[in-house]
């Protein structure tokens, strides 16, 4: 019996032809996806069924590269991703089957009703049909479809079909075929003739014939509406996918500057290898005080703190940087807490101690909110210190931020209840000259 992994390469691998149409098409690791790069969720997705991290990152990359809205379903041990996809800003659209049909030629036979007409396309015209009736029983918007361009004739392995009523085009569906399997795609109904049994009676037929060619499976992912249509002609359940959309592109900024170079002081990420001088320097009572470090700090503290921060620039919340001065570690610093909606995002820091009291936060800071807003085009930075961190505060003085106030019982810092001193900074406070004091 086929395995279900064989049958999922099977079922997506069969668009891989689309290729040569200049689609990025492919699968690694348990994951397939497709991307044309217009406009739209659906003319983008990813299914995963990988239940490693590291690989869903891999595997979004393109799709954050393309920067399109997409859509990710995912079914078996890729359900684990679910929490992190919704810290992405990822919406869940609900969840619909996988279902698969055995043909068997003496079962699956098929006469069509008084006034139909099926059959397979065999022009650029009746391919435009199937495409016109897609876009109308899908609603799909007009100047996304009409960027399609299917290539005719199509590869050898898919078979597309018509339903007439009356010389009418009705419905189409289409089916792929990979030795005697097949997968089914694109199956859709003109809005003004749903729920009349058109959709049956087309893929009556299209079970029929492939029934007495010798093919031997049909699988198909179902919409809600549609598994009632499937399951009434015998199809089966083989497994629910949970579906997800990323609708607008605003919610896939990322920082894309891992390294920056500010005058004399070089930004970098913290790196796996740093862990011999980070361990002891994070050792220091009056830092970890204030960065919400554990104390003592330990080597599994230290593969802790790349993990969140690799997941914080993954998942858009921010990005962590090492300060470096002619190779030598001063400090750290960090945006976080990021709203790329509202072009917002927040900075934190804190100074090793054999550089405490050398200016070296006040000058990159005020150096990286002009690099913030001139790149990244945010409309407000915000520092945040506990009330009692004198020394944070006139590091966001000296940079030109403004104090704001004061949010009472705001945060709590290794199990003590604080408040908190605002302050921001805005794009009209470089054109005032504010940030020169």
């Amino acid at each position: 019996m086929i395995r279900i992994e064989e049958i999922r390469d099977l079922f997506y691998g069969s668009i891989d032809y689309l290729a040569e149409t200049g689609m990025q098409v492919g699968q690694a690791d348990n994951c397939y996806w497709s991307i044309t790069g217009f406009d739209s969720p659906f003319a983008n997705r990813l299914a995963v069924y990988n239940h490693d991290p590291e690989v869903l990152a891999r595997a979004l990359e393109p799709f954050y590269e393309a920067h399109v809205p997409h859509s990710i379903k995912l079914g078996g041990a890729g359900l684990v991703h679910a929490s992190s996809l919704i810290a992405k800003g990822y919406l869940n659209e609900g969840t619909t089957p996988v279902m698969i049909y055995t043909l068997d030629p003496e079962r699956d036979k098929h006469e069509l009703r008084t006034g139909l007409v099926a059959k397979e396309i065999e022009s650029q015209e009746e391919l435009q049909l199937c495409k016109e009736i897609i876009n109308d029983g899908f609603k799909r918007p007009t100047d996304i479809a009409e960027k399609y361009e299917d290539p005719f004739p199509e590869d050898p392995s898919s078979h597309r079909y018509l339903l007439f009523d009356d010389d009418v085009p009705i419905c189409t569906t289409q089916f792929i075929r990979t030795g005697t399997f097949i997968s089914c795609f694109a199956t859709a109904t003109l809005s003004e003739y749903q729920r009349k049994g058109y959709g049956e009676e087309l893929m009556r037929w299209a079970i029929a014939k492939h029934a007495t060619e010798g093919d031997g499976v049909i699988l198909l992912h179902s919409s809600v509406p549609g598994q009632y249509l499937y399951g009434k002609i015998g199809f089966e359940v083989l497994e629910y996918l949970q579906d997800w959309q990323m609708k607008t592109t605003e919610r896939m900024r990322r920082f894309t500057h891992s390294e920056l170079k500010l005058g004399e002081f070089t930004l970098r990420p913290l790196h796996k290898e740093d862990s011999e001088w980070a361990i002891p320097t994070f050792n220091d009572e009056a830092f970890a005080q204030w960065m919400g470090f554990a104390f003592p700090y330990e080597e599994k503290d230290f593969e802790a703190t790349l993990q969140r921060m690799t997941r914080f620039k993954s998942d858009g919340y921010g990005i962590n940087w090492v300060i470096e001065r002619d190779g030598a570690p001063l400090a750290m610093i960090a945006c976080h807490h990021t709203d790329w909606k509202y072009k917002r995002t927040e900075i934190g820091y804190g100074t090793f101690a054999a550089s405490r009291g050398t200016g070296v936060i006040p000058t990159v800071l005020r150096q990286l909110i002009e690099f913030l807003f001139r790149e990244y085009g945010f409309e407000r930075i915000e520092v945040r210190t506990d009330v009692k961190n004198h020394s944070s505060r006139r590091a966001a003085e000296k940079a030109g931020f403004t104090l704001e106030g004061e949010l009472r019982r705001n945060f709590i810092n290794l199990g003590e209840v604080t408040d908190d001193a605002i302050f921001s900074v805005i794009p009209d406070d470089l054109s005032k000259g504010d940030l020169t004091r």
